[in-house]
């Protein structure tokens, strides 16, 4: 269920996934989580069960966010959000210092109008979680081709003229 009732302090951010997008206001100071929470609900309020064959996950820990490599051009590709808890304490295992960068949308450098991806967690068949690889991110970019369409006339482009004609 969403956190809060929008105001103007929110972040409208468009999440895509194959041809899906859905748009979501978030408060700044909200936890990547809970993003990821208001994310699921909104997918399942629209009674998807599914998107291009990828089945919802169950929770919102299986989802994985991405944004564009160049801001400006999406199409150049995705890389993950999330950034790796760096260790402390000379390397030990089992310690590490938490990021502030996976906290929030603001931390994470989100601005208002942004595109992310989001992909999900996949289980292999021994039930261990296993991330899809980092540079197969499905998402399908719109483009004025496809919304101009070519003229075909009889298996053949029409030229611009007869076009006009019309």
């Amino acid at each position: 269920m969403p956190s809060e009732t929008p105001n103007p302090q929110h972040l409208t951010l468009r999440f895509k996934q194959h041809k899906t997008t859905i748009l979501l206001f978030v408060s700044p100071h909200q936890s990547l989580t809970s993003v990821k929470e208001d994310l699921l609900y909104a997918i399942r309020a629209t009674r998807i069960t599914e998107i291009n064959g990828n089945p919802l996950p169950s929770s919102p820990k299986d989802i994985i966010l991405g944004v564009p490599l160049d801001a400006n051009d999406p199409s150049q590709g995705w890389i993950n959000l999330e950034i790796p808890d760096l260790e402390e304490d000379g390397g030990k295992k089992g310690s590490h210092k938490a990021s502030v960068l996976n906290a929030t949308p603001i931390g994470a450098g989100l601005k208002d109008g942004m595109v992310l991806a989001f992909k999900f967690r996949k289980e292999t068949s021994g039930g261990d979680d296993m991330d899809i690889d980092d540079h197969e991110w499905d998402v399908i970019l719109p483009s004025y081709d496809d919304e101009e369409g070519s003229q075909v006339k009889n298996g053949e482009e029409a030229d611009s003229d007869a076009v006009d004609d019309i």
